[in-house]
């Protein structure tokens, strides 16, 4: 289960909105697909099959993070990494909008508002994964 500290943040975070949210929110995102990905089996699966390092970038802000699945497990900080598997960018709206279910990179990133680079199929099941948590995220917990 998600730890209730988590989940009363996350629902902050999306009654909100990615404008008022604190750059380093996506970190909790990030402990979000954690979470799940230990409680809903097809996330532990794709979890588990999974070997990439993501690096995202605010454009706005000289902030970086990266979120790393591989072997089941998921470890995320600040900072820049070397050799990432693929990298995300943009504004701290458009980046948390992407990970709190309020935008789709699929409409966002062809209009320029989302730079993203590396391996398609490797983004593709990273955002398969972050949206299938923060809709599972909202089915279960805002009711």
């Amino acid at each position: 289960m998600v730890d209730k500290t988590l989940v009363n943040e996350v629902k902050d975070m999306v009654n909100l909105g990615a404008n008022k949210a604190e750059p380093g929110d996506l970190l909790k995102s990030f402990e979000l697909i954690n979470q799940l990905s230990q409680e809903v089996d097809f996330l532990k699966e794709d979890v588990e099959e999974s070997d990439m390092t993501a690096q995202i970038g605010y454009t706005d802000l000289e902030k970086m993070y990266w979120i790393k699945l591989s072997n089941g497990r998921v470890e995320y900080g600040e900072g820049k990494i070397k050799k990432p598997s693929f990298s995300i960018s943009g504004t701290k709206e458009v980046i948390l909008g992407l990970f709190l279910g309020e935008l789709d990179a699929n409409i966002i990133a062809p209009i320029g508002k989302l730079k993203v680079g590396g391996n398609p199929k490797i983004i593709r099941v990273f955002q398969e994964i972050y949206e299938d948590s923060i809709e599972i995220f909202k089915e279960k917990y805002l009711k």
